[in-house]
C-alpha cells in the first residue's frame, strides 16, 4: 500500500510538474503579446504626442490673438471657433493620410508579390522552353543529321567502289589520293 501510494504520489507530482510547465509556456506566450500591445501602444503614443505637437503651435498663436484682441470678444469668439474646427480637420486629414500611405503600401507590397510570381513563371517558362529546344535540337541531330550523315559515307563508298570496279587497271604508286592520304 505504501508504494502505491508513493507511486501515486510521483504520477500526481509529474503532472503537476507538466501542468505548471504548460501554465509558464502560457504565461510566456501571453507576455510576448503584452509586450507586442505595449508597442504598439507606445507608437500610437509618439504619433498622438507628434500631432499634439503639431497642434500646439496653431493653438498658442490663438491664445495670443485672443489677449490682443480682447476688445473685440464677438471676434475671438468665432476665430477660436474656427481654430478648433480647422484642428479637428487637421486631425481627420493626418488620419486619413495615414490610412491612404498604409492601403497604399499594402498595394504596393501585394503588386510587387504579384510582380515575383510572374518573373518566377517568366523564368519557368524560359527554362522549359530552353529544354524543349535542347530536346528539339538533340532530336534533329538524331534522326535527321546522323542519318544524312551515314547515308553520305554509303555513297561515298559505293563511289569509291564504283571508281575501283571502272578503272580496271591500277594506278601508279607514286600518286597519292586524298582518302589514303586521310587513312594514314
Amino acid at each position: 500500500m505504501d508504494n502505491g501510494l508513493s507511486v501515486f504520489v510521483a504520477i500526481a507530482l509529474a503532472v503537476l510538474l507538466l501542468v505548471q510547465a504548460a501554465v509558464f509556456i502560457g504565461f510566456y506566450f501571453l507576455a510576448r503579446r503584452v509586450v507586442a500591445t505595449v508597442e504598439r501602444v507606445g507608437e500610437l503614443q509618439n504619433r498622438a504626442e507628434y500631432l499634439l505637437n503639431n497642434t500646439e503651435p496653431v493653438l498658442r498663436m490663438a491664445h495670443e490673438l485672443m489677449g490682443d484682441l480682447r476688445e473685440a470678444s464677438g471676434y475671438v469668439a468665432k476665430g477660436a471657433e474656427q481654430i478648433s474646427i480647422i484642428a479637428s480637420l487637421a486631425k481627420d486629414e493626418a488620419a486619413e493620410i495615414k490610412s491612404l500611405l498604409g492601403d497604399t503600401t499594402a498595394m504596393a507590397r501585394r503588386e510587387v508579390e504579384r510582380a515575383k510570381v510572374h518573373v518566377a513563371k517568366i523564368q519557368d517558362t524560359l527554362t522549359e522552353a530552353t529544354d524543349e529546344f535542347d530536346k528539339a535540337t538533340n532530336l534533329v541531330q538524331r534522326s535527321v543529321l546522323e542519318p544524312a550523315r551515314e547515308f553520305s559515307y554509303v555513297m561515298y563508298g559505293l563511289r569509291r567502289a564504283i571508281e575501283v570496279l571502272m578503272a580496271g587497271r591500277r594506278l601508279p604508286v607514286d600518286r597519292a589520293y586524298q582518302d589514303e592520304e586521310m587513312f594514314i
